[in-house]
């Protein structure tokens, strides 16, 4: 056979057997009908009390790097938090058109979750059919973890997105390989990299699932993923390369015997629904044979190959961390929304009997029964295990007299960053131990003073925020110099506590 006949002939289906599509004039409307309810399932879920949990340190970063000047965001990129550089240029225009709430910070992160429900929905079509797709994009809606990340502004929410978009692209450029479609598929891998490198680690999916198309169909024309593949590498490369230079500031993140017991439930948003889906998702493994095994490779390589990849190469790259691992969640999801399209199958009797829009009532009810523990945690205010700063900075701002000073133990970076955003709009007592500023350090920190007494001057009063343990001195961590100055100059009175934060007035002793 020539390459001419090989490259006419049409691909034949390795995913799922797709039923009748409908009329043209209709394709539309059942696409809307289709993506709606997972959408608007998401975005509800999502927006409800978006603004009621207080933000946590890498919202506060966010923030903090989107309203630099993009000279001082420049400068800031140098030292750290390259590999998110193009999210912090969006959520700096968005800043400027739509303020900085905690509301405005959140809603492109809520806006992001639903379209990724939708395209999951989409996503389930193509694989298997329209009923398995509407529940794959309620049930994603429905996790508690995309509620959590749907409500913070990060950008994990366009990750998993990207993620569905560029799975979508691909299954379209298998349908009709020529060279624009799969320019279209890079162009979503593309996307996914720039908003989150490790997003790019579906590609090992993709490839899984490629070799095994082109061992089916034989079809030369499926070759030209891979320039696809190396075009969407190739534009990160840059990110990466930077992101590696800045490995130090991912030094923290483990890859311990915890840290691999408790993925599941971080990714899923807790220990039932992580049980549950998973559990669905292996009987899904189980019914779906010979006719869905493409499908069943995509989305097992997408669920298992990228945590797998973080762990084997966490000695090299350190990103075992279950918010980098997100953009997993819609393949759990069509996995387990496969249930019933495999039981469908199976038995030979439902499909006909049982509307779509019944099973996916169904779907919907199940999900927000298991998901409520955890929908409940994701609401929690602050964020488990991190600081109360907005109720603390409340405090200090109610007590604060003119000439009062503050200043930071424990993580002084994250206290500083955080009562900078809660006190944006209201005068805060001067921050008396800075010497040189994060903006003029390009960091996310600031630089003390050597001197301390120099910089305090005459202070009467000194607020100290700390988020040091309990049994721990409220200045641990703070240069001895430091300590022995306050400590000397200073009498320390404990004024009010939060969770995980303290805070103490410090009052000038008379000095004789």
């Amino acid at each position: 056979m020539t390459d001419t006949q090989v490259l006419s002939r049409p691909v034949p289906p390795v995913v799922a057997q797709q039923a009748e599509p409908p009329p043209r004039r209709w394709s539309l409307l059942s696409t809307v009908l289709l993506a709606l309810p997972p959408a608007a399932l998401a975005l509800t879920l999502s927006v409800l009390g978006i603004g009621s949990r207080s933000m946590w340190n890498d919202e506060y970063a966010t923030w903090y790097a989107s309203t630099l000047s993009f000279r001082d965001l420049s400068k800031l990129l140098v030292n750290v938090d390259a590999v998110v550089a193009p999210y912090y240029v969006v959520m700096h225009y968005w800043i400027v058109l739509f303020g900085d709430s905690e509301t405005s910070l959140r809603l492109p992160s809520a806006l992001a979750m639903a379209g990724t429900a939708a395209l999951t929905a989409l996503l389930g079509r193509r694989l298997f059919d329209t009923g398995t797709g509407l529940a794959a994009g309620l049930i994603l809606g429905g996790l508690p973890s995309v509620t959590r990340y749907g409500q913070e502004a990060r950008p994990y929410a366009f990750a998993i997105g990207f993620a569905v978009l560029a799975t979508l692209l691909l299954l379209r450029a298998m349908e009709r390989p020529d060279w624009r479609r799969w320019l279209l598929y890079a162009a979503g891998l593309i996307l996914a990299g720039l908003v989150h490198i490790v997003t790019l680690t579906v590609l090992l999916a993709h490839a899984a699932f490629m070799a095994r198309a082109f061992r089916v169909s034989g079809d030369l024309r499926l070759l030209r993923w891979i320039a696809g593949a190396s075009l969407a590498v190739t534009a990160a490369l840059p990110l990466a390369a930077k992101g590696s230079d800045q490995a130090s500031v991912i030094a923290w993140i483990k890859a311990d015997g915890a840290a691999v017991t408790g993925l599941p439930e971080r990714i899923f948003g807790s220990w039932q629904v992580a049980l549950v889906v998973t559990a669905a998702a292996l009987l899904a493994t189980v019914l779906l044979g010979a006719r869905h095994r493409g499908s069943l490779v995509l989305l097992l390589s997408w669920a298992i190959f990228p945590p797998v990849f973080c762990y084997v190469t966490f000695p090299l790259f350190h990103l075992f961390l279950h918010r980098y691992l997100l953009f997993t969640l819609p393949a759990w999801a069509l996995l387990a929304a496969a249930v019933g399209y495999s039981l469908v199958r199976f038995t030979g009797r439902l499909s006909s009997k049982v509307p779509v829009s019944l099973s996916a009532l169904l779907v919907l009810a199940a999900m927000l029964l298991v998901s409520g523990p955890g929908q409940r945690a994701a609401r929690h205010s602050p964020v488990y295990g991190e600081p109360d700063f907005r109720g603390a900075a409340a405090a200090v701002l109610a007590a604060a007299r003119p000439g009062d000073g503050i200043a930071y133990a424990g993580s002084t970076r994250n206290g500083r960053r955080a009562f900078d955003y809660e006190a944006r709009d209201a005068a805060m007592p001067r921050d008396v131990l800075v010497h040189r500023t994060s903006q003029a350090n390009g960091t996310f920190g600031a630089e003390e003073c050597a001197d301390p007494g120099l910089c305090v001057g005459d202070t009467g009063r000194i607020w100290l925020v700390s988020t040091t343990q309990s049994n721990l001195s409220p200045m641990d961590g703070m240069p001895g110099a430091t300590q022995g100055f306050l400590l000397t100059a200073y009498t320390v009175v404990p004024y009010r506590t939060f969770e995980n934060v303290r805070i103490f007035a410090l009052d000038r002793k008379d000095v004789k």
